[in-house]
């Protein structure tokens, strides 16, 4: 549950989330907020694909629409898109950012981050997830034999604490909406359509549960 309290002339949202055994507290500064309170469950879980990059907004979005036959938000201001998420109470988001303190901010307001790895550099890795407070799904890239082998070893080649879950992901149905060819995508571009996919899915499920529940 999501507390809310006015502090000078923002609203702050508190949550304490499990990570673990162990308990955190997130606060979120939301900044002027001229509606009523948010609800008490935030985003409920939606998933958000967070983009170290721009151009790779294209490949997120893909793979959530042909996997969860769905539009997502696109938030380009990291620094409002807890914000931003919150107000439009999307059912899946795409979020351009590379700062950790996003990933636990989305997971603040109740949603569930989904980082698209740079896989390309071990240490832009090791920066966005490492000092991650809170537990993510990490979507890995796999399909082909030699795309599941390099994007294991280049994830081996980070720090990656045993907090996080590995989830192994085909790219390969982003690439098909886009109608683009995948042979040469770098390791980067497949951890961004693979995470897109994996947001697509939990959206979709999550409209199911939501729909008998």
């Amino acid at each position: 549950m999501i507390r809310y309290r006015r502090e000078d002339d923002a609203l702050v949202a508190t949550s304490e989330i499990a990570v673990g055994v162990d308990r955190i507290t997130v606060s979120v500064r939301l900044g002027a907020w001229p509606f009523g309170v948010p609800d008490a469950g935030g985003l409920r879980g939606a998933p958000v694909v967070v983009v170290p990059a721009e151009d790779l907004v294209g490949l997120a979005v893909a793979g959530i629409r042909r996997s969860g036959g769905l539009d997502p938000l696109v938030v380009a201001d990291a620094r409002s898109s807890a914000r931003i998420t919150l107000q439009a109470g999307p059912e899946v988001a795409v979020v351009v950012g590379h700062d950790r303190e996003v990933l636990e901010d989305l997971r603040g307001v109740g949603g569930r981050p989904l980082p698209a790895l740079p896989l390309d550099d071990a240490a832009a890795v090791d920066a966005w997830v490492r000092g991650c407070r809170v537990d993510l799904d990490l979507a890995v890239p796999s399909g082909a034999d030699d795309v599941r082998s390099a994007a294991r070893a280049a994830l081996a080649r980070a720090t990656v604490p045993a907090m996080h879950h590995v989830v192994e992901v085909d790219p390969r149905p982003a690439f098909d909406e886009l109608g683009s060819p995948i042979e040469h995508a770098s390791l980067t571009m497949l951890a961004a359509a693979a995470a897109g996919v994996l947001a697509g899915r939990v959206a979709a499920r999550n409209r199911r549960w939501h729909a008998t529940s």
